[in-house]
């Protein structure tokens, strides 16, 4: 009986996901990409307590979100930290909570963002806003009023409430991607160059 646990308790520690986000750093760049997931503000956490970490100057965030409340965590670090943001649309997408992360930038770079088309929901790239949404008894994603709101609260806490007029823009299973001059507009982006 005991074999027969202990075999049990060694498959579940091997089903259990790892936390998705992928976190690197280049110098005065550190990197953010993948989905945001429950443990991942521990990740960033970690990361950001090594020697080589004092040399980050800039975060590029490449994600298309994820999780609320640890995005909530990650972003309350990156400012804390002091950090600037970066997105480049050229390459790259911030969307749904990242969006959160990227607000939590001292300074917030939205590069490359002159292809980007305001509503456009087949754009893969650059600033994307939706409402909430969260898994149904269905196993399917339906809107929720909380994730919404978290959400909100995010960008009203780092003091970018323009971000919480795009979030009605687009139901929780499309994404309503912004242009830069929109991003400068409302605040959410400071500079459409840089570092």
């Amino acid at each position: 009986m005991r074999e027969m646990l202990a075999a049990v308790c060694a498959v579940m520690l091997v089903a259990v996901p790892a936390a998705a986000v992928e976190i690197s750093q280049r110098g005065a760049a550190a990197q953010i990409s993948g989905p945001i997931k429950d443990g991942d503000q521990f990740k960033l956490r970690d990361f950001l307590a090594r020697p080589e970490a004092a040399q980050i100057r800039t975060i590029y965030l490449d994600s298309p979100g994820g999780r609320i409340d640890p995005a909530r965590e990650m972003a309350r670090q990156i400012r804390e930290k002091g950090y600037a943001t970066a997105v480049d649309a050229s390459r790259g997408r911030c969307e749904s909570a990242c969006t959160g992360l990227f607000v939590a930038g001292t300074r917030r770079l939205y590069l490359n963002a002159g292809a980007v088309v305001d509503g456009d929901a087949r754009t893969k790239r650059g600033l994307g806003f939706h409402e909430g949404n969260s898994p149904q008894s269905s196993g399917r994603k339906g809107y929720s009023g909380t994730a919404t709101a978290g959400m909100v609260k995010i960008y009203y806490e780092m003091g970018v409430p323009g971000a919480a007029s795009l979030i009605t823009r687009s139901s929780f299973d499309s994404m309503f991607h912004i242009s830069g001059q929109t991003a400068l507009s409302l605040g959410i982006a400071t500079a459409l160059s840089g570092p």
